[in-house]
């Protein structure tokens, strides 16, 4: 038995659709009794909601860049928590940037610079927030903001490094407890399933799929990934259902 660890965004996920091909790829690497699952930075809901009708029914989650981990019956493997005294502490040494913050599936939007978005729960202040701990936060830049998403990612890591991880994603920053990446998920699935390194696989197109990368043997990324990216991965294809292939082959 394998399994392959699949990023969304870009991955499996097109904007606004998945390929036919990657998803006639899943079910038959399912059927054949292989393991498929998700490791991405987005929720649960972020998943579940527009692959609904491609009928995947995934094996595991790794969600929040890490954070949360799940079964395919939805059942928590592992869980961290964020103080929200330290997202504060973070979103003002951002200067207020425009953010997003998880709590029990639910994502609660901060937005202050953005005024043309309407968010289903849009928050003004965390003042409206109702708890004490939060299980991820991300902050978003605008599409032409590249490079201060990456710089201010830099600059989250060095003043905040020894309690948070921070990964950039294209202009997006994701955000989770110390300790916690999709490296460290799929070392957390590898042992749930009780697998060996060498039927684990894993395959990403983005810097914050680099954790994952790095820790598997069978690493894959695309021809249209960056550079860097492509080069913390073993094989690379030109789209999901190929690196499916090469794993079968």
């Amino acid at each position: 038995m394998k399994l392959l660890a699949s990023d969304f965004d870009n991955t499996l996920w097109f904007e606004d659709h998945m390929k036919d091909e990657d998803v006639k790829a899943i079910h038959e690497f399912q059927k054949h009794g292989h393991l498929f699952g998700i490791c991405s930075g987005r929720s649960l809901s972020g998943i579940l909601r527009p692959s609904k009708p491609y009928d995947i029914q995934y094996d595991f989650f790794i969600l929040l860049s890490g954070g949360l981990i799940l079964n395919k019956d939805y059942e928590p493997i592992f869980e961290s928590q964020i103080p929200i005294s330290l997202v504060k502490d973070i979103y003002e040494f951002t200067g207020k940037q425009n953010m997003s913050i998880v709590h029990n599936d639910v994502t609660y939007h901060l937005n202050t610079k953005f005024q043309d978005h309407i968010f289903d729960h849009e928050i003004h202040s965390f003042n409206e927030l109702p708890f004490t701990h939060i299980q991820a936060f991300s902050f978003h830049y605008q599409d032409h903001e590249l490079v201060l998403a990456q710089k201010m990612t830099h600059l989250i890591i060095d003043k905040y490094g020894h309690q948070i991880e921070a990964f950039q994603n294209n202009q997006h920053i994701d955000l989770a407890m110390k300790g916690c990446s999709k490296g460290k998920g799929i070392q957390i699935i590898e042992k749930y399933f009780h697998l060996s390194h060498d039927h684990v696989y894993g395959i990403g197109d983005n810097y914050n799929d680099l954790p994952m990368l790095d820790a598997i043997q069978h690493s894959y990324s695309f021809d249209y990934a960056p550079l860097p990216v492509q080069k913390h991965a073993k094989t690379i294809v030109s789209q999901l259902s190929k690196c499916i292939l090469d794993i079968e082959k």
